[in-house]
């Protein structure tokens, strides 16, 4: 049945159809742009909305909680505009005190908004003598920024929010020629030493979930050393390894899509905000709802315990876009189960790598006293397979191994589930705060 549903899904969208380092043209602290999200407003005029957090912009989330925000405009080596998004906590800026930085990065089909609305709560809270408060949010990024970070989140190339280029149009099919190697060699580095230019800082704190795992995978086993520059590697649902097909990889017709999203070079979908307000209002009926529980927990990893589902309009309103390109990479990386650079056949490949076949990526390079895991017992990403064979490659043991304690846990919870604070985000919270403290000593 997942599979059926997972190929309807991919079928209806497509017939509706110098490493990194910031230029020296910065875009600075300007308001936020999203015409796909506006797009959307337009539509569900007609429909209406039910949650006051339907199709808001980051900024829009942000600000709802009582935050302020800045968006910081960053360019990469290869000409991508990235519209990113810092918190402000005006009580953490009175307190004095120098904010250290945590870089989120969010998963496939997601943008700055996963890690801000997984329920109405998340609100700024006053510090008290020059103290953060206690907080039990649900939402990673007003958690930390509660607890006196200085939060940035990324949005990366081809998102809804990151779709500028010094000459490229999105138009132009070449705007689109990149996947999950791309924006972890050129988005994720600009983004970090643009982060480190704002505000001092020599190292950072990141955070990868997902396919933001994948990214900062490929960064630091690509550019050796670069880990230099963070004081700590958050990998929440790790992903080097995806051949486990007992999970969500096992229901995708990988042929088809392969023969789909190799046709052209383009996004996916190709009209996002048509498509993801329609969702919107969709899994808002009784009648439909449960096929977008079925949907969405085969694509995405869910367990139906931990959901709200009075809030499925809005996680489908603010799901977002990639690159066909992007999407066949993860098709080549399912059939070789392993993180390789892109397969352009045989002679392009012989052209660009010296082989036949695409070079993998050396994670014995990767220094893993840096890492920290945090993977599920239930994942249907990334399973315990596939998280053992990622431990396996790696020169030696992360720093800190977490698995999440309900066995039920699975992929999207890690973002949507009703209790992720007591089972992510207060055990994301205490490692950093036991790193700061270390560090201070």
């Amino acid at each position: 049945m997942v599979k059926f549903l997972v190929f309807i899904v991919f079928y209806v969208s497509f017939a509706h159809e110098s490493y990194g380092l910031t230029d020296d043209e910065d875009f600075g602290s300007m308001a936020e742009n999203n015409p796909t999200i506006d797009e959307e407003k337009i539509f569900l005029q007609l429909a209406g909305k039910t949650d006051p957090d339907e199709v808001k912009t980051c900024g829009q989330l942000i600000e709802s909680r009582g935050f302020e925000y800045e968006v910081h405009y960053v360019t990469t080596k290869d000409g991508y505009i990235l519209q990113n998004f810092r918190i402000i906590n005006r009580y953490a800026r009175e307190s004095g005190k120098k904010l250290k930085p945590i870089l989120l990065l969010h998963p496939l089909f997601g943008s700055c908004s996963v890690w801000m609305f997984n329920s109405p709560g998340g609100h700024i809270k006053p510090w008290i003598n020059g103290h953060p408060p206690k907080d039990n949010s649900a939402e990673l990024a007003f958690l930390l920024a509660n607890l006196g970070y200085d939060v940035w989140i990324i949005n990366v190339r081809g998102t809804s929010y990151s779709t500028n280029h010094t000459h490229l149009d999105p138009e132009d099919p070449e705007f689109w020629d990149y996947s999950f190697y791309e924006i972890g060699i050129y988005d994720v580095t600009a983004t970090v030493e643009h982060i480190k230019k704002e505000t001092g800082f020599e190292t950072i704190i990141v955070i990868g979930y997902s396919q933001g795992t994948i990214q900062l995978l490929i960064q630091m086993s690509a550019i050796p050393g670069y880990d230099k520059n963070y004081d700590l590697v958050i990998l929440i649902t790790p992903i080097g390894f995806l051949g486990d097909k007992s999970g969500t990889v096992g229901a995708i017709p990988i042929p088809l899509f392969k023969l789909l999203f190799g046709s052209r070079n383009g996004p996916f979908p190709p009209v996002s905000g048509s498509v993801f307000a329609a969702l919107d209002v969709l899994c808002r009926q009784p009648i439909v709802s449960p096929a977008c529980v079925a949907i969405l927990g085969g694509l995405l990893g869910l367990n139906p315990q931990q959901q709200n589902a009075s809030r499925y309009g809005v996680y489908t309103g603010l799901l977002d876009r990639t690159s066909n390109k992007n999407l066949l990479h993860y098709l080549q990386f399912i059939e070789t189960d392993h993180l390789c650079y892109f397969d352009h056949g045989e002679e392009k490949n012989y052209e660009l790598y010296g082989s036949a076949e695409p070079p993998e990526f050396p994670f014995y390079k990767i220094n893993p006293k840096k890492l920290v895991f945090v993977s599920g017992l239930n994942d249907q990403l990334a399973t315990p397979i596939n998280v053992q064979n990622l431990r396996n490659h790696l020169c030696d043991r992360v720093d800190t191994d977490h698995v999440i304690t309900d066995p039920y846990f699975n992929h999207a919870d890690i973002v949507l589930a009703k209790e992720a604070f007591p089972y992510l985000n207060d055990v994301v919270s205490q490692l950093i705060d036991e790193k700061m403290l270390h560090d201070e000593l």
